[in-house]
């Protein structure tokens, strides 16, 4: 019998061309909804390096859904 493929889990960080992707909007609308819509702010992993934890996006995506 075959052994099933692990899967690979997603990364613990976005940065910000994963999040353009994710929600399909430009980087500046990413820079806006952390300024005025409650996105979780990003985290600074080095001089040039911005990333947004994975989890406290689930989180905000999961209060936007039963917002509604």
């Amino acid at each position: 019998m075959g052994s099933i493929p692990k899967q690979t889990p997603p990364p613990a960080y976005l940065r910000l061309a994963d999040m353009r992707t994710r929600y399909r909007v430009s980087g500046s609308t990413i820079w806006n909804w952390c300024k005025t819509n409650g996105l979780p702010a990003p985290h600074k992993l080095g001089a040039n390096t911005t990333v947004w934890k994975l989890a406290d996006l689930l989180q905000w995506e999961a209060s936007r859904t039963s917002a509604k």
